[in-house]
Formats: C-alpha cells, sequence, structure tokens
C-alpha cells in the first residue's frame, strides 16, 4: 500500500521534497537519526566488509601454499593447516581459488554494494516496525490562504493492521475543563477499523442473484375508520422471507391492522398471505405465507440470510431493495451515514402509532420511496442488516430498523402467535421517563457516566406508587447499573426497563439531594400508546380504548372509559352532540371501564331495543351527559 503525504518546497532549497516538513518536528529529528544511523552503519560493514576480505585472502594464500604442487608440507608457521584430502581441505581450496581468481578491486566493490544494500534493508524493517506518520504540511506564515501540494509517496509499506488502537479525536485532549474544580475522566475506549469488501459490480451483481429471490412485494388492505365507519385502505409495501415457513418480516405500518394480504414472490406468483403479529413500538410486523398454496401449485421460494447489524460501520456500503412506487424489484445503493441515530427528545410517530422506543436507527442515504417500507437493507456479503422504513424524499436523509431488533420481535411474536390470537411483544413499563445527565454531572454531583435523570412520572405509576420523583438520579436496577449520558443511549435504557419480568418487584437504587435511598417497584404490562379501535355502527360512531398514555396526555383523572374518534353525520351520536375526543364513562349509569365491557353494554342496549341510551361523557376537565335516541 503506497502511502503519500503533502510536500513543498524544502526550506532553503527552490524544489524537493523534504519529509521533514511533512512529518513534523519530532519526525524530522527521527529522519535525520536515521540517515546518520545508514552513513555509519554503511562505513561501518564497508571497513568490516574490507577487513574480512583481506583475512580471508591471507588464509586463502596460506591454503595455496598448502596445497603448491599437490603434495603436503606442514609448515610450523602455518599449524592451521587441514590434511590433504579432507572436506574442510577441499572446500577451503576451493574458496581460496575463487578468491585469488577475481580481480581485488571488482570483489571489494561487490562487498561494499551488498553491504550497502544491506544497512538499507535493515534501516527499512527499522521504521515498519516504528510506524510510518503522515500529516499536511502546515500553511507558510502570511500567505494569506493555504498552498496546494502536490501528493507524492514517500514509502511503500504493508496495509495496516485491522485493529486501530490510536486515541480517538474528541477525548480527552478535546475536553472541557472541568467545572467548580471537579476533577472527571471520560474512559476512552480503542476503535476497531473493520474491513468489508467494496461494492464493486460484481459483488452488487452476487448480492442481487443471493438477496432478490427473497423479497417480495405486499398489496395490503388494511383497516381505517373514517365517519364512524370501518372501510378498507389499500396500500404497497415490501418485506423480505426469513425462514422455510415462508415468515416474511416487514413494517407494522405496511401490514399492521390487515384485514387482507397478497403477496407478490420474485418468480411473479401471487400468493395471498395472513399476519401473524405486530409491535408498532418498533415498527414491526410478521406475515407468513399460505403454505397451503404454495405446496398445493408447487410455488418455489427462497428467503434470506439475517445478518449483524452491530457489526455495522459509519461508510459502509449497503443496498436497499423493495418496490418503490409499486416498481417491484428495485435495487439503490449508498452507505451507512450513521449506525446509532436517535430522534430524542422528539417521540416518533408512524401513522400515529410512536415507534423506535428501544432502539437506535441505521441511517443511510440509501435513496427509498414510498413502497421500499419493509424491504430489506443489506451489505455487500448479501446479508440483511436492517428493514427499511422512513425516508425524507430528495434529502439523502432514510432509516432503517436494525436486523438485530427485527429478529427479536419477531421471534417474540411467532413465540406467542397461535391460530385464533395474534402475536405480541410483552415489555414491562415503570411509568417513568428519562434523560440523559450529559452536562448535569457537576450540579448533581456525581461521576461521568454513571445514572440516568427522572425526566417526569406519570401518575398512578408503578414508580409513582414506589415513590420515585422527578429529578430523581436512577443508578441501579436490580442490582445492575443504568448509565444514560448522552441520547443515543436512551433508548438502550428504555430497553433495559422493557425487558423486566412483568408484576414482580424490582429494587431501584436512586439518588436524592446527595443521599442514596433504595426503592421498591412493581413493575406493569406495558400498553400502546393507541388504544384498540372497533365501529359502532347503529350508532354511527367509532370508539378506541383509552390508554395509560393517551390518560396522561389528555389529563384524564384515570384510563377507564373509551374515547370517541369518528362519527357519522345523521346517526344518534352525532345528533346527541357528541364530538371526537369524548371519553365515555358510562352507558345508562353502568361505569364502563375498557372497551370490552363498553362493546357488551353496547350490545345488551341494541338487543333489548331501548330507544333512550344515557351516556356519561368527559370532555376537557368537566363531565356532561348525552341522551342517544334510537330508532329500530
Amino acid at each position: 500500500m503506497t502511502i503519500g503525504i503533502a510536500t513543498g518546497p524544502r526550506p532553503g532549497t527552490t524544489s524537493g521534497v523534504c519529509p521533514e516538513a511533512a512529518i513534523g518536528a519530532v519526525g524530522c529529528r527521527f529522519a535525520s537519526a536515521l540517515r546518520a544511523m545508514r552513513s555509519s552503519a554503511s562505513a561501518f560493514i564497508r571497513v568490516g566488509s574490507n577487513v574480512a576480505i583481506r583475512l580471508l585472502f591471507c588464509v586463502a594464500c596460506s591454503t595455496n601454499r598448502c596445497t603448491r604442487g599437490g603434495s603436503y608440507a606442514p609448515d610450523p608457521a602455518n599449524s592451521t593447516c587441514s590434511p590433504p584430502g579432507s572436506a574442510s581441505h577441499n572446500r577451503l581450496a576451493t574458496a581460496a581459488r575463487l578468491l585469488l581468481s577475481c580481480p581485488w578491486r571488482i570483489l571489494c566493490s561487490v562487498m561494499n554494494r551488498l553491504a550497502s544494500r544491506l544497512a538499507v534493508v535493515c534501516l527499512g524493517l527499522v521504521a515498519v516496525l516504528l510506524g510510518c506518520a503522515r500529516t499536511t504540511p502546515p500553511t507558510a506564515a502570511g500567505s494569506g490562504r493555504a498552498t496546494q501540494a502536490a501528493t507524492q509517496p514517500i514509502c511503500d509499506l504493508p496495509s495496516p493492521p485491522e485493529i486501530d488502537q490510536t486515541q480517538p479525536a474528541g477525548s480527552s485532549a478535546d475536553l472541557a475543563p472541568p467545572r467548580h474544580g471537579r476533577e472527571k475522566q471520560i474512559q476512552v475506549l480503542p476503535q476497531v477499523r473493520r474491513v468489508f469488501p467494496p461494492a464493486t459490480p460484481e459483488a452488487i451483481v452476487r448480492v442481487t442473484e443471493k438477496v432478490f429471490p427473497a423479497v417480495v412485494r405486499l398489496d395490503v388492505a388494511q383497516e381505517i375508520y373514517t365517519e364512524g365507519k370501518r372501510n378498507l385502505q389499500r396500500g404497497i409495501g415490501s418485506g423480505v422471507i426469513i425462514d422455510p415457513e415462508g415468515h416474511i418480516l416487514t413494517n407494522y405500518h405496511v401490514a399492521g391492522r390487515a384485514a387482507e394480504i397478497y403477496v407478490t414472490l420474485a418468480n411473479k406468483e401471487r400468493v395471498p398471505a395472513r399476519l401473524i403479529g405486530d409491535d408498532h413500538w418498533t415498527d414491526i410486523a410478521v406475515v407468513q405465507l399460505d403454505m397451503e398454496t404454495i405446496t398445493r401449485k408447487k410455488i418455489p421460494f427462497a428467503w434470506a440470510e439475517l445478518g449483524d447489524s452491530d457489526s455495522l460501520v459509519v461508510g459502509q456500503d449497503v443496498i436497499a431493495i423493495g418496490t418503490p412506487f409499486g416498481l417491484t424489484r428495485t435495487m439503490t445503493l449508498g452507505i451507512v451515514s450513521n449506525n446509532e441515530r436517535t430522534f430524542y427528545p422528539e417521540r416518533q410517530k408512524i401513522d400515529e402509532y410512536e415507534t423506535g422506543e428501544f432502539s437506535n436507527w441505521i441511517q443511510m442515504d440509501t435513496p427509498i420511496a414510498p413502497g421500499n417500507s419493509g424491504g430489506p437493507l443489506v451489505d455487500i456479503n448479501g446479508k440483511v442488516v436492517g428493514i427499511n422504513t422512513r425516508g425524507i424524499r430528495g434529502q439523502a436523509l432514510n432509516f432503517a430498523i436494525p436486523i438485530n431488533t427485527a429478529k427479536e420481535v419477531a421471534l417474540a411474536i411467532l413465540r406467542s402467535a397461535s391460530a385464533d390470537k395474534k402475536g405480541r411483544v410483552e415489555r414491562a413499563d415503570l411509568g417513568i421517563d428519562l434523560k440523559p445527565l450529559q452536562d448535569l454531572e457537576s450540579f448533581y454531583d456525581i461521576d461521568i457516566n454513571k445514572g440516568v435523570l427522572i425526566n417526569s412520572v406519570d401518575r398512578g405509576s408503578p414508580a409513582a406508587t414506589a415513590g420515585v420523583k422527578v429529578q430523581d438520579i436512577l443508578l441501579e436496577i436490580n442490582g445492575r447499573p443504568i448509565n444514560v449520558r448522552f441520547p443515543e443511549e436512551v433508548a438502550p435504557a428504555r430497553k433495559m426497563i422493557a425487558d423486566l419480568p412483568i408484576g414482580q418487584e424490582v429494587s431501584l437504587k436512586l439518588l436524592r439531594r446527595g443521599q442514596i435511598i433504595t426503592l421498591t417497584a412493581t413493575t406493569q404490562k406495558l400498553e400502546g400508546a393507541v388504544g384498540e379501535e372497533r365501529e359502532m355502527k347503529a350508532w354511527g360512531l367509532s370508539i378506541r380504548d383509552v390508554t395509560r398514555t393517551y390518560a396522561n396526555e389528555a389529563q384524564l383523572d384515570d384510563d377507564s372509559g373509551v374515547v370517541v374518534t369518528t362519527m357519522s353525520p345523521g346517526y344518534p351520536a352525532a345528533k346527541a352532540d357528541l364530538q371526537p375526543n369524548d371519553v365515555i364513562r358510562s352507558i345508562n349509569q353502568q361505569p364502563v371501564s375498557d372497551l370490552e365491557e363498553f362493546v357488551r353494554l353496547y350490545e345488551q342496549s341494541i338487543n333489548d331495543k331501548q330507544e333512550r341510551v344515557l351516556l356519561e361523557i368527559q370532555r376537557g376537565r368537566g363531565r356532561r351527559f348525552a341522551v342517544l335516541k334510537m330508532t329500530y
């Protein structure tokens, strides 16, 4: 690998390359030492070689005298001569004749050149072991602008090692001075340089041949409620088959709430499918092909290999495959722009459903468009590393769900799914909101990388019941440290809480006004921010279950009742002056605890053909009554 540095005229000369100027002051001294070592070594080896040649010449002359005339004549002055006919005598005699036959000056010249080359090789090995510095020469003083110099190779070295132990920029040298005189130190971890193959045309072709057969198009009819009625809204998305059982990974906003799904395979065969389960918190859904149709028609299909999203690095080539604007089997190429993108403190919503709460996003400049959602993001080895989800059209800002998150969610869905029940992901909840502690350590008198700030506590939540307060510093949960200093660490901390066992006591170690306290809380099941929606056709309205999240946002007293979402003009609900976002608390003076209780009381009034139905509703902070006038 040829390494080059920017060079300019050497000081004091009109042209030439000055390695010292490029390497710096330390490099200049090191280069001078190398030149001195080379000169000294060459001179030393030259003198040594001359002495060795002269000694060898003398031995050759003595040996020649011993062998002259073909008879052995011992010489008292030369007692080192070997007897004639011995192996050592014959080898020495041969060397002597060769040396005597060579001109003296040519022999010295050859030995000197070999010695000089040996010195250069030794010094080169020393330079390789010590490493080769590379930098840019400073701008000449008073020039007013940087001069653009030529780049020339100065050495030819082997490829660098994969692990780079250099200290990353912006670490201890770039830290702001400690406030209030408090000494704090941030641990600096070595950066690891991963090597991945380039996106050559041949590599891209291999990816298409490997992954294309597993990518599918989804035509979905989703349930929506408008004007108090249930309707079907059709849309197009993408997906990727992940196993021989025909399970497909896609987005929740593509196939969640689906009433009808058809899948177009890579061989253009159209097969019906059904929704196995979904999870709006991660925007993941699992769909399965109708295997009976697959078997009966003997339709072949392939499945993709899932990779490891944790191994992604910024700058790595990735390929998005999907159905943008309904154009099936479309591939686009780009790079990873950020492998831990977070939108904190904003809560991200897709179709009014919160998502991205428990993992960060993969950001890439790979172009995606409507219809790409649910399709695979693959690396240059053809392994799926993400699920394409969202993007800002024309801005090269696109985002994918890490495949490690998608795999974990899909496994939980498949484990909990049954023939008559959709699969779900159950998570624990404490009812707290977390905030990073960056730039707050000095005020709270805590060490860097320890704890997380409690930003809010939900009313009636397990944390509130246990006595947790806003501005407490949560240090440990069940003895496990929970550290959030940067926004990118919020999602992993939320996942740590979500992975706790539901309905069990957990120990919370907190810091409150300089004092360490320990509290015990019982986790509850995490509910979706948006409840299930139903159509009440006879009354002309659609309703949705009230969740704890909605109750807190709407400042309701509790999460009982149902909320009105839409109404049909001319029906009893509209005539009774009900409005969207009204919360129905009771029907005919019977409390409504949840959606199922509301449906039971609704069906009872219809079956009894009640002409007057009394509703207690909450609108804002006030309560009122409405009477539905029914006709049968």
